[in-house]
């Protein structure tokens, strides 16, 4: 099931890696997270590259909720850059300012945005490794730094419920809900809820 975030979306053709290279920083997996630090380090001069052994488009999990919170003060200040970059850029990614510590915004759209000017290679897969040099099977991969995505244990699904069927969900049931246009989405650890319309696992 895609998610509802790539509706209506046109992804970009994303090549495959089949020549060696060398970058500064390697991302492995196509993640907001990945995008937006990856966009910013391109941004201070360091050569990038994102790498994601799926087909991106095809990705249900890319972005997530599209909430975007700061825990500490680190990411505090993170959040405020990123916040006020969305506005200065014009970026159309649906913003919505929650609190001080927490963003709501289009996970895909901001993806898009934050990884025109990045180099991205889909349906390539690490295969082995030998210090900082990552063999791909058809290819190399020389990175001074590689910088892999945090996965939860436990999978977590996206539920989309309409506003009008929007159903009393108990609270161990529920991580988060958020209003977009007119559903609901609330994540959770189950993987069917009642009365919701659709789901995607990330």
């Amino acid at each position: 099931m895609h998610s509802i975030w790539q509706e209506q979306m046109e992804f970009p053709v994303y090549p495959i890696l089949k020549r060696d290279k060398k970058t500064d920083i390697l991302y492995v997996g196509a993640t907001l997270k990945h995008a937006i630090e990856a966009n910013f380090q391109k941004e201070m001069g360091r050569s990038v590259m994102i790498i994601e052994e799926k087909s991106i488009g095809d990705m249900p999990e890319l972005g997530g909720m599209g909430i975007l919170k700061a825990t500490n003060m680190n990411e505090f200040k993170e959040l405020c850059i990123l916040k006020n970059y969305i506005i200065r850029q014009h970026i159309p990614c649906d913003l919505e300012i929650i609190s001080e510590t927490s963003i709501q915004v289009h996970p895909v759209k901001l993806f898009l945005f934050m990884t025109k000017d990045v180099e991205v290679y889909e349906q390539t897969k690490i295969t082995a490794r030998q210090g900082k040099r990552l063999d791909i099977e058809s290819a190399y991969i020389d990175a001074g730094q590689v910088i892999e995505d945090d996965k939860p244990c436990e999978k977590r699904y996206i539920h989309v419920f309409s506003e009008a069927g929007f159903p009393e969900i108990t609270k161990p049931d529920i991580l988060e809900i958020r209003k977009y246009k007119e559903d609901y989405l609330v994540l959770s650890y189950q993987r069917k809820l009642e009365g919701s319309r659709n789901s995607w696992e990330i």
